[in-house]
């Protein structure tokens, strides 16, 4: 399905978002580190789900026989699916596959989650709650486009929401435990929770039941949601490195269910890896599609891996990104945990520039998205609720103060 747009709006548009992408707005500007590296996350997230989506699911063989190293921005043959048509369930009304054509630089169902929760933080100029994010939901998501970039998991969030059930309940109902779903929009809550990853985990405990719930056996999804973002909160720490924003992801991950134990075994293994051919040989071989840890890929493996990118990159957006890509799998999830984490480490003058620019076009021509905002813009907002968390946290320290003995 093809949408145009006269050729006057969209170079109007075009203009516009490289007119703001070199202007400071307001107070924000990538002379304020807080905003730069605040930029350099939200585009990391935007980055690293579009370059990464295009070969989602492929392994690193086929990578490799298709591009050589894969190192930029292609189209996505992932969504010319099938005829749109209907999916009949079981239960429930059927879920939508849809035919339509991506442009480069879209993203996916996972960044239209992480814009859903971007969207509750902005509003509220803060932190969030599951029910918070769940009115976002119901205020921006339109039913009538799931089948493009949001999908069937999406579709089941909804309607169990629209139904009434609690959204602290809802992720007992979902399908697909221990995936990334509600990982992909974690690194909003390490971002307003700037150095606090004490915080962005609680949070990050709390606003994932939407999708997932804790208990079952190998499902980690929210444990992994509350390691992502308190490594994004650690990364924006002034003395932030890269073996210390490790640390943090992996001290919430439990040792009672192996999860900790898993990603750091995988962490372990590849040290010895002295490039991303080194890397993806050590990714394929511990999670091979049968007969490995696990029959599908699931969130904690991809940590692992988006961990191990980012590692190897010494924290460089452009290679950790690359690293996640050039290891095959579930690319766009490893390449968002590599990119999100490196973008908030080393900000935004880290990125090549036609990256960021890249990205920033594309969402002007995204028919199917929940929010229009392009990074800059969101990366703007959060900033702003970031500074009003750390203005309470200062005026509550200072009322502390106020009752300490003289």
């Amino acid at each position: 399905m093809r949408h145009t747009m006269s050729k006057a709006v969209v170079t109007a548009l075009v203009l516009g978002v490289i007119v703001s992408y070199g202007q400071p707005a307001g107070d924000a500007s990538p002379k304020d580190r807080l905003f730069a590296r605040i930029y350099g996350s939200v585009a990391g997230a935007f980055i690293g789900n579009a370059i990464g989506e295009p070969v989602e699911g492929w392994t690193w063989e086929k990578i490799e026989s298709t591009f050589g190293f894969l190192d930029k921005f292609v189209a996505s043959k992932q969504a010319l699916r099938q005829a749109a048509r209907p999916i009949p369930q079981r239960y429930g009304p059927p879920w939508m596959a849809r035919t339509y054509e991506r442009q480069v630089g879209w993203t996916e169902d996972g960044m239209e989650r992480y814009k859903l929760l971007a969207c509750a933080v902005i509003k509220k100029g803060g932190r969030v709650n599951v029910e918070e994010l769940a009115r976002e939901w119901i205020e921006r998501v339109d039913p009538n486009k799931f089948g493009y970039h949001m999908g069937n998991q999406d579709q089941i969030i909804y309607n169990l929401l629209k139904a009434g059930i609690p959204p602290y309940d809802a992720g007992r109902y979902t399908p697909w435990p221990g995936s990334m779903g509600t990982s992909k929009m974690i690194g909003v809550l390490g971002i307003v929770n700037a150095c606090r990853p004490d915080n962005a985990a609680r949070d990050a405990l709390d606003v994932t039941r939407i999708k997932d719930s804790q208990g079952l056996p190998n499902d980690y999804a929210l444990e992994n949601a509350a390691a992502l973002a308190s490594a994004t909160a650690e990364a924006l720490r002034p003395g932030a490195t890269v073996n210390s924003v490790i640390e943090a992801a992996l001290a919430q991950l439990p040792n009672e269910r192996g999860a900790r134990q898993e990603v750091q075994g995988f962490l372990d293994q590849a040290k010895k890896a002295k490039d991303y051919k080194d890397l993806r040989v050590i990714y394929a071989e511990r999670y091979k599609p049968s007969g490995g840890r696990f029959p599908i890929t699931a969130a904690i493996e991809i940590l692992g891996g988006g961990l191990a990118s980012f590692r190897l990159a010494d924290g460089r957006p452009r290679e950790a990104v690359l690293n996640a890509i050039n290891i095959g799998r579930d690319t766009d999830c490893k390449a968002y945990v590599a990119a999100g984490l490196a973008g908030a480490l080393r900000g935004i003058e880290a990125w090549p520039p036609e990256w960021v620019q890249t990205v920033e076009k594309a969402v002007l021509t995204d028919t199917y998205t929940v929010d229009k905002r392009n990074a800059r813009q969101m990366a703007e907002g959060l900033y702003k609720a970031a500074l009003n968390e750390h203005a309470r946290a200062k005026a509550a320290g200072s009322e502390v103060d106020s009752l300490l003995a003289k």
